[in-house]
């Protein structure tokens, strides 16, 4: 299986066509979800990759998980409902349940390692407190006035209602871009969540649940942006 990845295609329909290539995308830290819009070519030149070595990696996950029947679901033929369903189910859940729990970490491990890492836990735990207000009031709105408005048009097929869904995606297209922009930021300051070699269980769960939750919101993001959005 040869030829697969079209460099001209657009990250986020690559992503949506084949979701098994998202481990690699991530490995290149090509954008996906805030950035599914561009296509793959531009995005590589934008990081100086080699385009082809990009190509040919995610073509070796496709075949690979045809080869072992681990295809992930294809959502663009799913209908909004069922998408919307899907996103509050998995999604929204987890997002929820590591917020809470990443909460009560960040405070424990800077109280614990302020001595030996104060600066960096002090940026951290600053970011993360600012995250988790914006996700926790930008789930309340998805759910109690986004979703809520799409499951009506997809009855409807209202114009007018369109109208104010388009609107109102405009803003949670720029918190999903904010968001995006914390996590590379987060990301960076440490060092790929990556916890320092003494430190304790804690620390380590810290920064595997902001990897998670990176990894989980960037999936999240372009489920929403890219297939969701691009039905109406």
């Amino acid at each position: 299986m040869t030829n697969i990845i079209d460099p001209n295609k657009t990250l986020g329909d690559i992503v949506t066509s084949y979701p098994v290539t998202v481990p690699e995308l991530n490995k290149y830290k090509l954008d996906y979800c805030c950035g599914g819009k561009d296509t793959l070519s531009e995005a590589v030149k934008v990081l100086k990759l080699d385009e082809q070595a990009v190509v040919n990696d995610l073509e070796k996950a496709i075949e690979k998980a045809v080869e072992t029947e681990k295809v992930t679901r294809n959502w663009s033929d799913a209908s909004m409902s069922e998408i919307i369903t899907h996103l509050l189910n998995t999604h929204h859940v987890f997002m929820k349940e590591t917020l809470s729990e990443l909460n009560n970490l960040m405070f424990k491990i800077l109280k614990v390692h302020y001595k030996t890492d104060g600066k960096t836990l002090l940026q951290v735990h600053h970011l993360f407190g600012n995250l988790k207000t914006e996700l926790e009031a930008h789930l309340v709105k998805e759910e109690e006035n986004l979703f809520p408005m799409i499951l009506e048009f997809e009855k409807n097929g209202s114009e007018t209602l369109k109208s104010q869904i388009m609107k109102f995606i405009e803003e949670t297209e720029s918190e999903h871009d904010t968001a995006g922009d914390v996590f590379k930021e987060l990301a960076k300051l440490t060092s790929e969540y990556t916890a320092p070699e003494n430190a304790c269980g804690s620390y380590r769960r810290t920064y595997y649940l902001l990897d998670d939750l990176a990894k989980d919101t960037f999936n999240h993001i372009h489920l929403e942006n890219t297939v969701l959005f691009g039905k109406l």
